[in-house]
């Protein structure tokens, strides 16, 4: 029998929905950039209005910034963007033969991962970085990645190696964009690829909070979400923000409650969880010394989506897996217990601290057509977070 959602208003639809659409307005949410800035003050502010004292935490990070990406051949040009692990030519690109990324022969060519304009996903998958070493070595010059959605729109690949990027210049074009591509290989020819581009050193900032408990010697609930990624990111970031005020607002109200809760929306998700990373730099013994640690990451109530629940262990994994039960949330993988799943749950798993990772993925995931009307059920995230609800409650009462 389903349960009913909490009473708050931060638990109803209507205001998910208009959460969410908020986000959205603030455009591209990419580390650092100014919807990643926007959305910090309208998360701090929104916190602070319940009563919870939120804070801008500043870090530094990375930055990529681009001139210009593209690739040209025959009378042909195609923008795209770089990997941000990857890395750069010089101004005016690098000059080559056109070759499949699977020929035996890659030396001083621009290769073409061809296999993904048949689906092959391992050019962005978690192997993917490997390929591109191994491409490099062989003596490749460059690489060309098609990727799309269900309609052929461009699909990035996180910077898994922000710290350590590959020296090849790897460029991802949209596959709706790149079909012409094939036809250059099959007939031969040249190219020039240009990834006109630096990093260089920024700053991001994370929100954080802590809502003190009547107990303080008692060790603290953890909730955190990721704020920043590739573009609007409606469905894919969302849910798990419009969550996590409704949270904040609930805590912040309960009279009764015991244990300190700690609140962080972290930036550089995109990049290696850098922001998070930072928060438990400052914090070393805040992964494992939260009882435990609900993750609201990637994709949660999204439309068609590919949806899964991790927990650290047992007793966590059945707290999660009835309080969805009781939400009526279905048509999600239970991963195993222990298993953390991609997604900043692997950084509380990797420090020893136990968790409940919301996480997934949905047909416009990483795509610049991640928007509220494409990608969102605000009825869906709502029987999300009426179990988010449930699941904090159930870490609440947890024994030390």
């Amino acid at each position: 029998m389903t349960r009913a959602a909490p009473a708050a208003r931060g638990f109803q639809a209507e205001t998910i929905e208009a959460r969410i659409r908020e986000y959205e307005s603030f455009g591209i949410h990419r580390t650092g950039w100014e919807g990643d800035d926007r959305t910090s003050a309208w998360l701090r502010d929104t916190l602070r209005a319940a009563g919870v004292e939120a804070e801008l935490e500043r870090f530094a990070f990375p930055r990529v910034e681009v001139r210009r990406a593209r690739l040209t051949w025959s009378d042909r040009t195609v923008d795209g963007v770089p990997l941000h692990d990857g890395g750069f030519t010089d101004q005016g690109g690098l000059e080559g033969e056109l070759c499949d990324a699977d020929a035996d022969d890659v030396f001083g060519k621009i290769a073409i991962a061809a296999s993904a304009f048949n689906g092959d996903r391992t050019w962005t998958g978690p192997e993917a970085h490997e390929r591109y070493v191994a491409l490099a070595g062989r003596g490749a010059i460059g690489l060309v990645i098609p990727t799309g959605d269900v309609d052929g729109a461009i699909v990035l690949r996180n910077a898994e190696q922000i710290n350590r990027p590959t020296t090849l210049p790897v460029l991802q074009v949209a596959l709706r964009d790149a079909r012409a591509l094939a036809s250059a290989l099959f007939v031969g020819g040249e190219g020039t690829l240009e990834v006109d581009g630096e990093r260089l050193r920024s700053r991001a900032t994370n929100v954080v909070a802590a809502l003190p408990g009547s107990d303080a010697d008692a060790r603290p609930v953890g909730v955190m979400t990721p704020k920043s990624g590739w573009f609007t990111c409606a469905a894919e970031r969302g849910g798990g923000i419009a969550i996590w005020i409704a949270l904040a607002e609930a805590l912040a109200a309960m009279q009764d409650r015991r244990r300190p809760v700690l609140f962080v929306a972290s930036s550089g998700h995109e990049l290696h969880h850098y922001g998070l990373l930072d928060y438990f730099k400052r914090r070393p013994d805040a992964a494992s010394g939260a009882v435990a640690w609900l993750h609201l990451g990637a994709s949660i109530g999204a439309r068609h989506p590919a949806a899964r629940m991790g927990a650290s262990d047992e007793p966590l994994h059945a707290i999660a897996t009835e309080a969805l039960a009781h939400a009526g949330v279905s048509g999600f993988e239970a991963m195993p217990p222990g298993a953390p799943g991609g997604g900043e749950a692997r950084e509380v798993h990797t420090r020893g601290g136990r968790f409940v990772s919301f996480l997934g993925g949905h047909r416009y995931f990483h795509s610049p057509s991640d928007t509220v009307d494409r990608a969102v059920d605000a009825e869906r995230v709502a029987g999300w977070a009426a179990a988010a609800h449930e699941i904090i409650s159930g870490m609440l009462a947890l024994p030390e």
